[in-house]
């Protein structure tokens, strides 16, 4: 029974590596966010299959217990059994086998806190919707805080990029352009683009120094934010020198 256990195990790892590495070919570079192409269903998917297939056999069984034929009641029962050992197993290899794959070993929780100014106004994302009270994606998301969370596991550090955050959201970053999804629709500037009638550029401070290629600093892992990184993101006509990138 041992050895066979060990055999599935083997083969379902062999059959989710292979599936990762073909599902990635001939892709276009992105940033991978949820993870959800890595394996036939999500964990999540999983889950939800086996609580339903649950379910429906308990109703089956509350339903037509007095007349049900005991062979049919072992069946039953050994079905509940199976599913429910299925979806513990597929949920500990999947776990085992992100965690192995990943870049920091296992799941991390980092914080770093940003604001935002577009023409010495503040601005501030658009508002979480629904009952996931998180603006992004599972693993980088903000809660409506001016905070960034890095909360999951890691398998490319753009995942944890200023870029991948602002992706998470509809947004976008770069050297010369920022675009925030508001509560009011999409807030979209570039260098050259004026303000208070005078041409205006992006400038981005991590911890008080002025950055260049935003979208592609990750973010300091630490949960605590100081030590964690402090960012603050500014489209101005002033120059570098009137700047106080301190601006609370």
């Amino acid at each position: 029974m041992k050895k066979r256990f060990l055999v599935l195990l083997f083969f379902i790892i062999l059959t989710m590596s292979l599936y990762a590495v073909l599902s990635h070919e001939g892709e276009e570079e992105k940033y991978d966010l949820d993870q959800s192409d890595i394996f036939p269903i999500s964990q999540l998917t999983a889950i939800g299959y086996g609580s339903l297939l649950l379910g429906i056999i308990i109703i089956i069984i509350v339903l037509f217990q007095n007349s049900a034929a005991e062979s049919l009641k072992k069946v039953l029962y050994c079905t509940i059994a199976v599913i429910t050992l299925l979806v513990t197993v597929y949920l500990v290899v999947t776990t085992i086998y992100l965690n192995s794959i990943s870049i920091e070993k296992g799941p991390v929780h980092w914080h770093a806190d940003f604001k935002i100014w577009v023409c010495d106004k503040e601005i501030k994302i658009a508002e979480p919707k629904g009952l996931s009270n998180r603006q992004g994606t599972d693993l980088v998301h903000a809660h409506d805080d001016d905070r960034i969370h890095i909360e999951g596991v890691i398998l490319d550090k753009k995942s944890a990029s200023l870029g991948a955050f602002f992706h998470a959201n509809g947004g976008y970053i770069s050297d010369d352009e920022i675009r925030v999804p508001t509560n009011t629709g999409l807030i979209a500037v570039h260098v050259g683009d004026t303000c208070n009638e005078k041409p205006a550029k992006l400038y981005v401070f991590v911890n008080g120094n002025s950055i260049s290629s935003p979208q592609s600093y990750i973010i300091s892992p630490y949960e605590k934010v100081p030590p964690g990184d402090r960012i603050k993101i500014i489209f101005t006509e002033k120059t570098m020198d009137e700047i106080n990138p301190n601006i609370s």
